[in-house]
């Protein structure tokens, strides 16, 4: 840098803000920004909708390319069971058990069975004409296409079924209806058959086993003399009787003799045999005494009117005396006959006492086969129970076939479905966009926060720790008709992006006191328009009336001579320099009176001219003929050349593209350029699109663009 011009800063240098190069500082602020967020979603608005037009691609790609399905409901109820029946009877019994909410999910496990899909598809005609496989696979997409869903806490059922078609899916969930409120009195049925096929050979099986145990145990009481009908053997019985008849007996022979004690008893205390109790009860004797009662009365007549010898007299005791022994011969023959009673009573019992003595001997020996008897009943007992109860549930079996009740009805049969449930193409891009939506923020935000750019005057001023110069307008952001960028400084003079030129000086010759004659214009790297900015520039100097000189000093580059078409054969820098060409053979002036002094390509070793005395003296040379001399440097980063340039300037201008330029790229050309040897007055950024401007803050005067733009109409 020339010694003879002081730098003097018009404040504390901004570089000096942050504690080190690689520090970003942020302004602090106390409160949250709507602005700056609306901002961010303007910005990346491009970005957002890009994600979220991919989502929406994507997801009416998927929308139009599932397969069309149309889905049928169908409700039906599991029926509460009736009322207890009385025992034995099977009218009205419910085929499964009381519904709760264990049996609830269960028929929802039922529903979506392969069990009930086979039914189903056999019902439909599905099945009929197709191999093994073939069913299987159907079988498989009928209980693929079904759900059950239980409504709330009730004991309502939606059967759900998807169909291809709208009367193929009202069918499906309608046979499923059908076919569910039935299975469980078909499985009963079933079941009930198949119990009676198996209950039948066994019951055959204990009838006859019942009866060879009956009759094994009637031939054993046979054999042993057992029989009988009041549930006690004959000999018990047998016993019992002649017990009852000795006693019987015994009791006759007493009396017997009693009554025949007592009248020879009578007879020998000197009585006639009237008071015999067996003569006092006899009619004949009763008719004697009446007779003779009567012939001793007339005898007693007859003797007090006749005498003794009379024969009336001697006829009538001859009656009373025949009367007399007519009594004593019927009170003998009584005598008699009580002896004969006592004979045949004293003969009956012992003939009774022989007879139970006979009878306890056999009871005897049958006590000793009712041990065999008793295992025999058993057996007969237990063989009859047994055979018995499988009687009667093979009765309740035959019963009970028909009279099922199925444990569900049918509340609602499907209707059929007008509109298809899949794909349901409201729902889908709907999603899409919500998913789109969430994915373009998600984007926006990482691209955000990955984003290094410089984009505003705060990322340079506080992020860079430079000045901040100005900014550089997208041509095509304020101007409809210009197209190249160094002719719209003459064009539209009073144009926004030749004013920012205009601006862009005035700020360098602010942040220096002193001439700023030479000027150098870099950036930190390739293609970040460092070449328009130092050609716009110069021309605004020119066209302003000063006597400018723009050199390209981009040896490899050669930006300003392309930029300007210059013919590559005219010589230039390194031809003055190495004195095959005067300056004024090399000199280019234009129509606004820029001079530029443009450079060759040359396969020599020539940086060394561009960075030793040869050009220092060649600057000093031209610091006489121009008042502003105007150097487009090469990068800085890429080329060391540009850096000793740069240390010969008044002011050196590092120009960075607007959110195209690293936030590091340009902070390690800072580096690179140390303040002690290169006067870097500042920042400018390029290409700035004044459209999007305002989206990234507003610490920038270009933020209120369209407020003042009508100054440039």
């Amino acid at each position: 840098m020339n010694s003879s011009h002081q730098i003097i800063s018009a404040g504390p240098d901004p570089r000096d803000i942050a504690t080190s190069p690689g520090q970003a500082l942020m302004l602090p602020s106390s409160r949250v920004d709507l602005g700056e967020s609306l901002a961010f979603f303007q910005r990346r608005s491009g970005l957002i909708a890009l994600v979220t037009g991919a989502a929406l691609a994507v997801g009416a790609l998927i929308t139009y390319t599932t397969p069309t399905e149309y889905t049928a409901e169908a409700m039906v109820s599991l029926q509460a069971p009736p009322e207890e029946p009385a025992e034995g009877s099977t009218a009205g019994r419910q085929a499964g058990p009381s519904p709760n909410s264990a049996y609830v999910d269960t028929q929802v496990e039922i529903i979506q069975s392969r069990d009930l899909a086979q039914r189903v598809a056999s019902a439909l005609g599905a099945l009929d004409g197709k191999s093994s496989a073939e069913q299987a696979q159907i079988v498989t997409e009928f209980q693929s296409n079904v759900s059950a869903v239980r409504s709330g806490e009730s004991y309502a059922l939606k059967i759900i079924f998807e169909g291809a078609d709208g009367q193929g899916a009202a069918k499906g969930a309608n046979m499923y209806a059908q076919q569910f409120t039935q299975i469980e009195v078909q499985s009963s049925r079933e079941s009930n058959r198949e119990t009676t096929k198996l209950v039948a050979p066994r019951l055959e099986e204990l009838r006859q086993q019942a009866h060879a145990d009956t009759e094994r145990l009637q031939r054993y009481r046979i054999a042993n003399g057992l029989l009988s009908t009041s549930g006690a053997s004959l000999t018990e019985q047998e016993i019992s009787s002649y017990n009852q008849e000795v006693t019987r007996a015994r009791a006759e022979a007493a009396e017997s003799q009693a009554r025949l004690s007592t009248a020879q008893a009578q007879l020998q205390s000197g009585s006639a045999g009237d008071d015999v109790g067996e003569a006092l009860g006899s009619s004949v004797i009763g008719g004697l005494r009446a007779r003779e009662s009567q012939v001793g009365g007339e005898v007693a007549n007859l003797q007090a009117r006749y005498g003794a010898n009379h024969p009336q007299l001697v006829r009538a005791q001859s009656e009373l005396a025949e009367v007399k022994r007519n009594i004593q011969s019927e009170i003998a023959r009584i005598m008699s006959n009580l002896q004969a009673q006592r004979d045949v009573a004293n003969q009956r019992l012992g003939s009774l006492t022989e007879s139970l003595g006979a009878a306890r001997g056999n009871l005897a020996r049958n006590n000793a086969a009712m041990v065999g008897l008793d295992e025999l009943e058993r057996s007969a007992q237990s063989s009859q129970l047994l055979y018995e109860s499988y009687l009667n549930s093979y009765k309740q079996l035959i019963a009970q076939d028909g009279t099922q009740r199925p444990n569900a009805r049918v509340l609602s049969l499907a209707e059929v479905p007008l509109l298809p449930s899949s794909p349901n193409v409201p729902m889908n891009m709907l999603l899409a966009l919500v998913i789109g939506l969430g994915a373009g923020l998600a984007a926006a935000y990482v691209a955000e926060s990955l984003f290094r750019g410089v984009s505003t005057a705060d990322e340079v001023e506080y992020g860079l720790g430079s000045r901040y110069l100005g900014a550089i307008p997208l041509l095509s952001s304020v101007s409809r008709k210009a197209r190249r960028e160094v002719p719209a400084i003459t064009q539209e003079p009073r144009s926004a992006f030749a004013e920012s030129f205009r601006s862009l000086r005035t700020s360098i010759e602010q942040a220096v006191y002193g001439p700023t004659q030479v000027i150098a214009v870099t950036s930190a790297l390739p293609k970040e328009g460092k070449t328009t900015v130092s050609s716009c520039f110069a021309q605004t100097l020119a066209v302003s009336g000063r006597t400018t000189l723009l050199v390209d000093c981009d040896l490899r580059g050669r930006g300003v001579s392309r930029l300007l078409r210059l013919a590559p054969e005219h010589p230039g820098l390194i031809d003055v320099l190495e004195g095959k060409a005067t300056l004024a053979e090399a000199l280019v002036t234009g129509e606004s009176g820029l001079c530029v002094l443009p450079i060759r390509p040359s396969d020599s070793d020539t940086e060394t001219l561009l960075t030793g005395e040869t050009f220092a003296r060649l600057l000093q040379e031209l610091r006489a003929c121009f008042e502003h001399v105007v150097l487009d440097l090469p990068p800085v980063l890429p080329i060391a050349a540009g850096r000793s340039i740069a240390g010969m300037a008044d002011a050196t201008v590092l120009v960075v593209r607007w959110r195209k330029t690293m936030r590091g790229a340009a902070r390690s050309a800072l580096l690179m350029l140390p303040r002690e040897t290169v006067n870097v007055v500042g920042i400018a950024i390029n290409r700035m699109d004044l459209r999007r401007r305002r989206l990234f803050g507003h610490s920038d005067p270009a933020y209120f663009y369209r407020q003042y733009k009508g100054y440039y109409a």
